[in-house]
């Protein structure tokens, strides 16, 4: 990742370590000013609406009169800023969940808007997960899960790779970028940095490959979605499998024997992003420094176990839930980033090569 969106682990520790003697500052509204004005943010659904209601759009409306509307975007939503820039027709005034990677693609284009970066919440937000035109709002994480009833002494990615010494049904991602971090993992390159410099010649992208070679024949399932991979866990179709923790955590909240292994985990950063040009540049901006609050980066952790970005929010999270999310320091320590710029130029020969040879 690049020094603009990589997150910094030690701003994360800091701000923990300083949490009890920071204060929430709370931005100020003119309520009469706005009460009849509306926002409209688009979010990835699902979970996600569940939480940012609960947390952003209903509490942004109390405290200021401001009701937010949220209607559900695409995946990948470059094309819906492009098309609402290039037309002047907004659907809508913001988007939330939008990756690091995406955010980065779409200042070099010239389809967002700058933000507010002043006050105190978004001070305390390590400087590697925002700038001018993004602000970091949560993390997630690959990680490995599985099934606790089924798996003993397992934990790390090499693990898979062991398939005598701990039998069992894998599960891997039909998805060139996860499938390939995972492999040079279990192949003994150290995460980060080095796992790019493999990749730099045309023998370390033969590396990985070789690498997935072994653990193909013993793949039970090469799942698709990430929705899948919380049924394959849950039902037991699988005993062990790569996947994004919130996932994973789903099955573990309903009641699967399960457990994740943060251990050599790579994780990305997700937040707000404004389209060129809206005309509710103003507010949105606004509802964006709402957002940063750390009581409100807490509440969204409820229904949705990415980590917050704010360190102060763990000052309002149980402490059983705050063990579960990617930024809690434990967690965050055996993780590193991935590099979205890196895979952003190498995206389509990686899953060029990855589906040709998944059919072979």
């Amino acid at each position: 990742m690049t020094d603009k969106t990589e997150i910094s682990r030690r701003g994360l520790f800091r701000g923990v370590a300083a949490i009890g003697a920071a204060g929430v500052s709370l931005p100020w509204f003119s309520r009469t000013a706005h009460a009849a004005k509306t926002l409209v943010c688009a979010d990835p659904g699902g979970a996600y609406t569940t939480a940012f209601q609960e947390a952003f759009y209903g509490p942004f409306k109390e405290e200021t009169g401001i009701a937010v509307t949220s209607v559900a975007r695409r995946g990948y939503p470059a094309a819906e800023f492009k098309a609402q820039v290039e037309t002047r027709s907004y659907n809508w005034d913001l988007s939330g969940g939008i990756s690091a990677d995406i955010a980065d693609f779409l200042r070099a284009s010239d389809l967002v808007e700058e933000i507010d970066l002043s006050g105190d919440d978004i001070a305390a937000i390590p400087a590697d997960m925002k700038n001018s035109h993004f602000l970091g709002n949560g993390l997630y994480t690959f990680i490995l899960a599985y099934r606790t009833d089924r798996m003993k002494n397992f934990g790390t990615f090499a693990d898979l790779w062991d398939f005598d010494g701990k039998p069992g049904r894998r599960g891997m991602r039909r998805f060139a970028r996860d499938s390939i971090e995972v492999a040079l993992r279990a192949d003994g390159v150290a995460p980060g940095e080095d796992i790019y410099k493999v990749l730099s010649t045309p023998e370390g992208w033969d590396r990985a490959f070789n690498k997935l070679a072994e653990i193909k024949p013993h793949t039970h399932v090469w799942w698709d979605s990430a929705p899948q991979s919380t049924q394959l866990l849950q039902t037991g179709e699988v005993d062990a499998c790569p996947m994004p923790n919130a996932r994973a955590q789903t099955a573990i909240d309903n009641g699967v024997p399960a457990a994740i292994s943060w251990e050599g985990g790579f994780y990305s950063v997700e937040g707000w992003a404004i389209p060129k040009g809206s005309p509710k540049a103003d507010i949105a901006r606004q509802f964006i420094k709402f957002c940063a609050r750390p009581d409100r980066q807490a509440a969204y952790t409820k229904h949705l176990t990415n980590g917050p970005t704010n360190p102060g929010a763990y000052a309002f999270i149980d402490p059983a839930r705050a063990r579960t999310l990617p930024s809690f320091p434990e967690n965050l320590a055996r993780t590193v980033p991935v590099n979205d710029t890196f895979w952003g130029k190498h995206k389509e020969m990686a899953d060029v090569r990855f589906n040709e040879w998944l059919l072979k």
